[in-house]
């Protein structure tokens, strides 16, 4: 096909392991909640089908929670159970079969999560409250660690089975990984915590183990993100320090970086009153240490301008649209074929169609109910 588009960067191929991503616009895990009594359904498959068909090059299935103290949603998929095998492969061969490159992303929160869903303790790595809640949280004992080790190892195997072509292990946010490698949630005395080292082990465990599970053919990415607002949280320096610890050992094959975390979740899922391309500088930090790990960037990216000078400028090698491809799946193909007039863009709204109605015209309320959404988590 002869590109009419005026986004040329955008388009190009990009090699992920051993896979080659039919250009550089991914859509993003994020949780859509639809999940049947745990299990991938017929809302699930024609949710992601419409966006393989819309051109995506690589979706992210929604996070799957790897063991019983993760499962922070009514809707979540089940845990560590087969029976979700039938259904993923369903999605998997039908996306595979358009083009795209699919991948599951994988997650426990750890002090974060959700005793009403879960019930059980909220497993963390020091005993530390959660940020959102008045719930507390148990310090993982060693066996425990190496438990939920072997969960992502597990959850990754059967990834695989169901026809993904990769995991991401979810690590921004304050998730369960980011809590060991951050000294402030970390306050461990043995080989988990204190030193630098002594924090990358855990997920250092996670990726190599999967690794030897899985083979050489599968993709292992890393979900991050950024928080300046508090002395605490993730900064910069230190998440170029951690990837550039990973990319070295050749322990991941992408890394992507969001905005936000429990401190500041106003940015997480930035609205419209955030600058544009709010997310591209902390990706261009991590292209600067990374020699062989791709970088994504991600967060209020939206259009193809935005997107295209991302990539012609370096600062990422793809990147993830989320809220856009809610509101036209088909954003890939219009800019492909020179129709990027034509999208339907998404407003950052971040409300249900009614709200959206109400606040922000017929518009935002449109894109939304379009996308057949009856809200947005």
């Amino acid at each position: 096909m002869t590109l009419k588009s005026a986004f040329p960067k955008i388009l190009e191929p990009l090699q992920l392991r051993h896979k080659t991503l039919r250009n550089r616009i991914n859509f993003g895990a994020h949780t859509a909640n639809m999940a049947d009594d745990g299990l991938p359904g017929a809302r699930h498959l024609g949710y992601y089908l419409e966006r393989a068909r819309g051109g995506a090059a690589m979706i992210v299935v929604e996070p799957m929670p790897v063991h019983r103290t993760a499962r922070l949603t009514r809707g979540n998929f089940r845990h560590d159970d087969d029976a979700v095998v039938p259904g993923f492969r369903a999605i998997t061969d039908a996306c595979k079969a358009e083009g795209t490159v699919m991948v599951h992303q994988l997650y426990h929160v750890g002090q974060h999560g959700d005793y009403d869903n879960s019930y059980s303790a909220n497993w963390s790595p020091s005993g530390l409250p959660s940020y959102h809640d008045g719930d507390g949280s148990h310090r993982m004992r060693e066996a425990e660690i190496e438990e939920i080790i072997e969960s992502f190892v597990r959850a990754a195997v059967r990834a695989r089975e169901c026809g993904f072509d990769g995991v991401e292990l979810f690590g921004p946010y304050n998730s369960l990984i980011e809590q060991f490698w951050l000294p402030w949630s970390n306050r461990r005395e043995d080989r988990w915590g204190g030193s630098f080292e002594n924090r990358m082990r855990f997920s250092t465990e996670i990726t190599s183990r999967i690794r030897a599970a899985v083979g050489d053919e599968f993709i292992i990415g890393l979900a991050s993100s950024i928080d300046a607002s508090v002395d605490v949280g993730m900064n910069t320096e230190l998440l170029q320090e951690i990837a550039a610890y990973h990319d070295t050992r050749a322990l991941i094959d992408y890394i992507s970086c969001g905005t936000g975390s429990y401190f500041d979740h106003s940015s997480v899922m930035p609205t419209f009153l955030f600058a544009d391309k709010l997310g591209a500088p902390n990706a261009q930090a991590l292209k600067e240490v990374c020699k062989h790990t791709r970088v994504q960037a991600e967060s209020h990216i939206r259009t193809p301008e935005n997107a295209n000078e991302v990539i012609s400028s370096r600062q990422a090698d793809m990147i993830s649209i989320v809220r856009g491809q809610i509101a036209d799946p088909h954003w890939v193909n219009k800019v492909a074929s020179g129709r990027d007039t034509d999208i339907r863009g998404c407003i950052s709204c971040n409300q249900t169609p009614r709200q959206a109605r109400n606040s922000a015209g017929s518009s935002g309320s449109l894109a939304c109910k379009r996308a057949g959404l009856k809200s947005w988590n």
